[in-house]
């Protein structure tokens, strides 16, 4: 009886055992099949060494990354259909394809590749804005094709044979949000916020810089700015001005722009839904003040009035110049505005690819189809400069009929 008694009991202990691990292992499946892309977020690179694009050129990532090599059997597979030409690489992409690895998404088990030969057997393909190339010859209907874009839709064309199912563009509204940039305040923003700026505010010699090469932008941006150079000194770098900083010295450029200046025009050649460019990101994390100018809602990007002078909050050039003179003359409220923005980092653009991953190992993610027009109709046309009051009507009429 006793003997038996033992038996029973171990056979029980046996059973609980295995049952706790069982429902532990169905918990973790359960909470990996929930994570959302909103609690991620990617060790955060600063633009201290970024390429012409704006984008760092060595982005470091945590070290307990998962490798292509090491992904389970079920990895989904995504193809980038880069055109053949060598002298293309979106945003960098040939370099940092492979990066994948260390992007340490909550669900990460996908591989990529640039093998054109496998675009039946790819999961997703995604195809690059003004230069999609030429189609796959066979389309697999499960498939997943990718529309990204990072242009404004001054400068985006779509022909009307081509069909796709997610969007993945600056554009806060599409399937794979992929700004330009992710702007963060560390957890070190507290500490950073110590650091002694008015000795910085009174370090500055010069106004303002701004650094261009597009004269003739859909904005206007050039018009604005020669009326606010009648109320302020404005240091024109590039192709557009009397000043030179060459792209391979573009480091140099900005450490000289992050010493010299207390502000940089972040003026975006269009005006078109959320489109903010690395004009903005590559500044953010300066000791710079960025003074914008375009078509977005800044707070709904997650960039706060606090961080930047929005040109349409004033009138006139006259007296945006007006504003930025005061702050010039008064070195503890423009230390206040770099405190304000003390510990800001700018995360990888890439990391918009996790939501890639994610959405291709979801079940329930529906099923879509995008003509070219629906794109077309969605992405909408650049909006025209609301801030130009200042000039003549007749002049006015003329650059609306170039816009147009």
């Amino acid at each position: 009886m006793t003997i038996n008694v033992k038996k029973v009991l171990q056979n029980g202990l046996v059973t609980i055992i295995v049952s706790a691990l069982l429902f532990g292992m169905l918990m973790l499946t359960e909470t990996y099949k929930t994570v959302t892309i909103s609690k991620f977020i990617l060790p955060q690179p600063i633009y201290g060494k970024h390429d012409k694009n704006g984008f760092q050129k060595s982005p470091t990532f945590l070290e307990n990354k998962t490798k292509i090599s090491e992904a389970p059997k079920d990895a989904k597979l995504i193809l980038y259909w880069i055109p053949s030409s060598s002298g293309f690489d979106y945003f960098g992409l040939k370099r940092y394809h492979t990066s994948f690895e260390g992007l340490k998404c909550p669900v990460g088990n996908c591989k990529v590749t640039e093998d054109k030969s496998a675009a039946y057997d790819a999961d997703a393909i995604i195809f690059m804005g003004r230069a999609l190339g030429k189609k796959p010859e066979k389309r697999n209907p499960k498939t997943r094709w990718i529309w990204t874009n990072h242009e404004s839709p001054c400068h985006t064309y779509l022909s009307n044979d081509w069909t796709f199912n997610w969007t993945m563009t600056y554009r806060m509204d599409s399937d794979i949000y992929s700004p330009y940039g992710f702007p963060l305040l560390d957890k070190n923003h507290d500490e950073a916020k110590k650091r002694d700026f008015l000795s910085v505010a009174r370090s500055k010699t010069k106004l303002a810089a701004w650094a261009v090469s597009n004269c003739n932008a859909p904005s206007q941006r050039m018009e604005y700015v020669k009326e606010l150079q009648k109320y302020m000194s404005v240091d024109i770098y590039g192709g557009c001005g009397p000043f030179k900083c060459g792209r391979d010295r573009e480091a140099k450029c900005d450490d000289m722009f992050n010493k010299t200046y207390k502000f940089y025009l972040s003026f975006e050649n269009s005006f078109a839904t959320d489109y903010v460019t690395e004009k903005l990101y590559k500044i953010l994390p300066l000791d710079v003040i960025p003074v914008t100018r375009s078509g977005a809602n800044y707070t709904r990007l997650g960039i706060p009035p606090s961080w930047h002078i929005d040109t349409h909050d004033f009138k006139s050039p006259k007296e945006l110049a007006h504003r930025l003179k005061e702050l010039d003359k008064d070195d503890v409220e423009y230390a206040k505005l770099l405190q304000s923005k003390a510990g800001i980092q700018v995360s990888y653009w890439i990391r918009a690819y996790c939501n890639i991953c994610a959405k291709l190992h979801s079940p329930t993610e529906p099923v879509k189809s995008y003509s070219a027009q629906d794109i077309r109709s969605w992405y909408g046309t650049c909006k025209p400069p609301d801030d130009l009051r200042f000039m003549t009507r007749s002049r006015r009429s003329i650059e609306d009929n170039f816009i147009m």
